[in-house]
């Protein structure tokens, strides 16, 4: 992998971070095997970089890859400790198949053949070829669970941000074993790859979190309150719940255990758990 500097502005990993987070979020709350056409993020806290999403010329792009792509990017920029606005190439099968880029896009910098739509993604709360691996797809048919889904947010019609306004998430340190930010930044983005592949209104009946990976010693796992009528814990829920773990911790500069209380219209739909493989377990989730 190359890396092509769009111009020599760097940000913060923080910045590409929740940027990243934030356009991970609004991606996962559709069909992982559809498709998007081009869009940009940012955060308002995080003008630059923004995450630019960019079509082949059928000016569409999977969702699953840009998801995937935008995981391999951190990790990327952790490897190379560069963060600086750039452009990768999205490959599947050593073909192309979409863009990502960091940085407002400058002129001559976005190949005619792909688009970009106006419309910029602003979340209140670059050329490297990105080769998305095997390991990403066996990632994806391993989380893959029960597609039943039940009454709740059906994300492809509803007004997403009304929805998460019903959400409440309290956050509480626990201590435990502390990690790096880099650790801590791709364990949460595997979350979102992770919660991305189920119905967004799949309820989780008892416990629920990613396969665990070599990548990071950082973990997630979440448990369902027992709920005899909605609302319930659902994908859509863990996803927004994670984000705003992500600038909790970002906010509070503080990288250990974290516990999560998910409470929908007041009323308690699960608990959760960010912590170190070797600081906690999935049992310690039922006490949050």
């Amino acid at each position: 992998m190359t890396c092509d500097l769009i111009l020599p502005i760097p940000f913060t990993e923080e910045a590409a971070f929740i940027n990243i987070v934030h356009a991970m979020k609004e991606i996962a709350h559709g069909d992982f095997y559809g498709v998007i056409q081009g869009q940009k993020f940012r955060t308002e806290r995080y003008p630059e970089p923004v995450v630019w999403i960019q079509t082949t010329s059928a000016g569409i792009v999977k969702r699953k890859y840009v998801l995937w792509g935008l995981y391999e990017i951190l990790k990327y920029l952790y490897s190379i400790l560069n963060f600086t606005r750039s452009h990768f190439t999205l490959l599947w099968d050593e073909e192309e198949v979409g863009g990502i880029g960091l940085g407002t896009p400058s002129a001559g910098h976005v190949p005619d053949y792909r688009t970009i739509d106006d419309t910029s993604h602003q979340d209140d709360a670059t050329t490297d070829a990105v080769a998305m691996s095997e390991d990403n797809q066996s990632l994806a048919s391993r989380d893959i669970t029960n597609k039943t889904t039940t009454l709740g947010p059906q994300t492809q019609n509803a007004n997403l941000t009304d929805l998460a306004s019903r959400l409440s998430v309290v956050f509480g340190y626990r201590g435990g074993r502390p990690m790096s930010k880099e650790d801590m930044f791709i364990g949460i983005l595997r979350v979102f790859i992770s919660a991305a592949i189920p119905p967004s209104n799949q309820r989780i009946r008892f416990h629920w979190g990613p396969s665990d990976t070599a990548d990071t010693p950082c973990k997630f796992t979440i448990a369902s309150t027992i709920q005899t009528e909605p609302p319930y814990l659902q994908f859509y829920w863990v996803v927004e719940a994670v984000a705003r773990a992500a600038d909790y911790l970002v906010a509070k500069d503080r990288y250990q255990l974290l516990s999560m209380v998910l409470k929908v219209d007041d009323v308690k739909i699960g608990g959760a758990l960010l912590f170190h493989r070797q600081s906690a377990s999935r049992k310690d989730v039922m006490s949050v």
